[in-house]
């Protein structure tokens, strides 16, 4: 990291994404010596952390527009105890429907921010370890089943969650981290991670 603490927001911006291996470890840094621009670092961090690679978005197959407005038409004419209303709970994540505004507001509804947001959307998270209480939070929140907010969630990672690994560590497809390593390195405040800790089953 070549920046000074006079740098500007696009130099540091720059100088992070530049960084060969921009993990948790490198976030921190980035936000202890530039709180200025803490916003503008988590935004980026969310992007580099989250976005899926060229190739693995070319190899996935990718419904169009028009199948996936035909599929929300069918399931909205379907009563909610249908059998096939309840499995497209299981195959929708309700959390990456949302416009960016609605998610910056979810997180601010959950006192969360957006990176831990995005790990949770990204089924990141290993859903066993995340409280049912916050869980629930988020399923009225969104006013979804529970059941089928957990289901979605214990999908395999959309991205394997970077932040977690070294430069010598390539992420697996399936690997998840804790909620309680996602509290500790997704750049949430103490005041977040201890109301976040409350919520723990007994």
């Amino acid at each position: 990291m070549n920046t000074t603490p006079q740098a500007s927001k696009e130099d540091v911006l720059h100088a992070f994404s530049a960084e060969s291996n921009p993990n948790a470890d490198t976030l921190a840094s980035y936000l202890k010596r530039y709180p200025q621009y803490r916003e503008a670092l988590i935004d980026l961090s969310i992007e580099l952390f989250t976005a899926p690679k060229f190739d693995e978005v070319a190899a996935e197959k990718v419904p169009n527009d028009k199948s996936k407005q035909a599929w929300s038409k069918f399931q909205s004419l379907l009563s909610p105890t249908d059998p096939a209303s309840i499995a497209s709970l299981s195959m929708d994540n309700p959390l990456s429907n949302l416009s960016e505004e609605r998610f910056r507001e979810l997180a601010s509804e959950l006192n969360v921010n957006r990176l831990f947001l995005s790990r949770l959307r990204d089924c990141s998270i290993q859903v066993a370890t995340i409280p049912q209480r916050f869980l629930s939070a988020v399923a009225q929140a969104l006013t979804v089943q529970l059941e089928g907010l957990t289901s979605a969630l214990e999908a395999p990672p959309v991205v394997a969650s970077g932040l977690r690994h070294k430069a010598s560590g390539k992420p697996r497809a399936g690997d998840k981290i804790t909620f309680e390593e996602a509290l500790t390195s997704s750049a949430l405040s103490e005041a977040q991670q201890a109301a976040l800790r409350e919520m723990k089953d007994e």
